[in-house]
């Protein structure tokens, strides 16, 4: 079946290191350089698409960020492969709604940081992780200067890479 929500002629994105999230405290931020569109994911090992619990197919999407872990042989690009409908996708979707974002994908230009808070039980086998994220949209991200000698699409300061400066409060969660 052909889903028309993809665009089977799409450039390819920026690929980076994968950033995996091993350890609760694991977390990454940066500026969202590209989102893909939907595509499959595979069964472990396998280049057979799986399924949810219902038989339903599962999706994943490859956000790519520009990190300040760059160096002279690392372009600092990590990308983080997000199953579609999972935990760590509604905790993006809560924090771009707290930033007053547009639904959908993460914008480019915007700051993200993404944090593998804790885990709980789950009765599909392996426990479950929860995420935690802050979204800050791509006006209040890239206020900074960009000089010419920095990555496209990293903000930067006197001091070197900074992610945005937030002015609201801390959510609960996050004091």
């Amino acid at each position: 079946m052909h889903d028309d929500t993809t665009n089977d002629f799409a450039p390819s994105a920026p690929v980076g290191k994968t950033f995996k999230f091993s350890n609760v405290g694991d977390s990454v931020n940066g500026y969202v350089e590209n989102v893909s569109q939907r595509i499959p994911l595979n069964k472990f090992g396998t280049e057979q698409q799986d399924t949810d619990h219902n038989g339903n197919p599962r999706w994943q999407r490859i956000i790519t960020l520009a990190t300040p872990d760059g160096g002279d042989s690392d372009d600092g690009l990590r990308t983080v492969w997000m199953p579609v409908g999972s935990q760590m996708a509604t905790a993006i979707g809560d924090a771009m709604k707290r930033a007053g974002a547009a639904t959908g994908s993460p914008a480019n230009g915007a700051f993200l940081k993404l944090t593998f808070a804790r885990t709980r039980p789950s009765k599909f086998g392996n426990p479950a992780k929860l995420y935690v994220a802050e979204y800050t949209q791509p006006a209040a991200a890239q206020a900074k200067p960009i000089p010419e000698s920095a990555a496209s699409s990293w903000p930067t300061n006197s001091t070197g890479w900074a992610p945005p400066i937030e002015s609201a409060a801390p959510a609960p969660w996050q004091q």
